[in-house]
């Protein structure tokens, strides 16, 4: 077996938010085939009966694809002999996968009651059941997931056979829930619920440390966890929870120090276009759009790092960047002298006074020559240079061509 191109399949599966178990011989992780949901639900769920069944049933070298009463879908297959996983005994020749559970489709609301009515579930547990739907990731092909998965376990010398769900030789429910009292669900319920707050909470500390990728990969597995409608209007839910997502994302970037000006500008933004959406596949995308832009906006204007007075000087020059601003002026301000405001500056930033107003002034210069037709000293006046050589001269300096040049390169006359 190819262990490389296994482990591979599984980091694979694991960063889907697919969890992928090894059972060695004592099949001591057995619960977690289903996260423990059919030991709370089903009081006489016998999961020993479970991992004879695998153990008789399975064979080497073959992979199925498994969806059981409850439409979960599982892969399994027993490993190989030799180029064992190290996280499975080396002395274990029988050693068997489990991946999932997962879902190629989203349940509806009167497909789970269906579902709830099949198997017998008592109206005191419905609720935590759908819970327990939520937590489920969707990979949502199932024909895309069968090459998947055949592209990688093919590679290992596994082959596919399919399972039914009516196979006797391998059944995971009891065919009705026992007519006994209501087992207690808090645990079961609650688990889902603890995870997807522990994956929002992870998302709204990478927002604020402006860490894109790991706020994209905390968005990915908070994905995994659905949450259910609010109101009727499919739309209209999806916005109120975009909505709560853009004022979550807001006060996560409050943290890292940037000016309320920035926040609420950009903030007011997104929810107009939230607003504006008519579609569903327009608001699908956004929140991808929010978690960027905030990052953006974190490595921007972000002044975590720097002492009061530098920061009261950097918010400063971003908001008043056409006035007449110099390192004397900025000093009086703040009351301290220029050559201690130069130094420190200096120090935090790596850049002069002087230097950072021209950049912003620039930064600022870039927008307009791309969104307007305004003359060239009309930029330069609307940036605070008073002089339209001084300004092509510094932008020269800083973006390499001239601001004609510039608007020539992006096309604009």
């Amino acid at each position: 077996m190819n262990s490389e191109i296994f482990g591979t399949f599984v980091s694979l599966c694991r960063s889907l938010g697919i969890q992928v178990l090894l059972f060695g011989p004592d099949y001591s992780q057995i619960r977690n085939i289903d996260y423990g949901f059919r030991g709370e639900i089903f009081q006489d769920f016998d999961y020993g009966r479970l991992a004879r069944q695998l153990e008789e049933h399975l064979e080497a070298g073959v992979f199925y694809l498994y969806e059981d009463d409850m439409k979960l879908h599982y892969t399994m297959f027993r490993l190989p002999e030799g180029g064992l996983p190290a996280d499975i005994s080396p002395e274990s020749d029988r050693a068997v996968c489990c991946i999932g559970p997962l879902l190629h489709e989203p349940i509806s609301r009167p497909g789970l009651y269906e579902l709830m009515d099949k198997l017998g579930i008592m109206p005191p547990l419905r609720q935590n059941f759908s819970e327990f739907y939520h937590r489920i990731p969707l990979f949502p092909s199932f024909d895309t997931w069968n090459q998947l998965v055949s592209f990688f376990l093919n590679e290992c010398g596994i082959t596919l056979k399919y399972l039914e769900i009516n196979n006797d030789s391998l059944k995971f429910s009891p065919a009705r829930v026992p007519d006994r009292s209501v087992p207690d669900m808090s645990d079961v319920a609650s688990k889902a619920l603890e995870e997807r707050y522990e994956w929002e909470n992870a998302l709204l500390a990478a927002v604020a440390a402006g860490n894109l990728k790991q706020s994209m990969d905390a968005l990915f597995q908070l994905s995994q966890y659905k949450i259910p409608a609010r109101i009727a209007d499919p739309i209209r839910s999806q916005k109120n929870l975009l909505l709560s997502f853009n004022t979550l994302l807001r006060k996560a970037v409050e943290r890292s120090h940037v000016h309320p000006l920035h926040i609420d500008t950009l903030s007011r933004q997104l929810s107009i276009q939230i607003e504006s959406a008519l579609m569903p596949d327009q608001l699908t995308p956004l929140p991808g759009i929010l978690i960027h832009k905030y990052c953006m906006l974190v490595n921007n204007y972000s002044r975590r790092a720097y002492s009061p007075l530098v920061q009261t000087c950097l918010d400063y020059v971003d908001f008043h960047y056409n006035a007449d601003l110099s390192l004397s002026s900025l000093a009086a301000m703040c009351s301290v002298s220029s050559a201690y405001l130069s130094a420190l500056f200096k120090k935090e930033t790596g850049m002069t006074i002087t230097d950072h107003i021209n950049f912003t002034r620039i930064q600022q210069s870039l927008f307009l020559l791309n969104a307007s037709s305004l003359s060239i000293g009309e930029i330069a006046s609307r940036c605070g240079f008073s002089d339209a050589n001084y300004f092509t001269r510094t932008f020269k300096k800083l973006q390499g061509k001239t601001p004609k040049s510039y608007r020539r390169e992006m096309g604009i006359n």
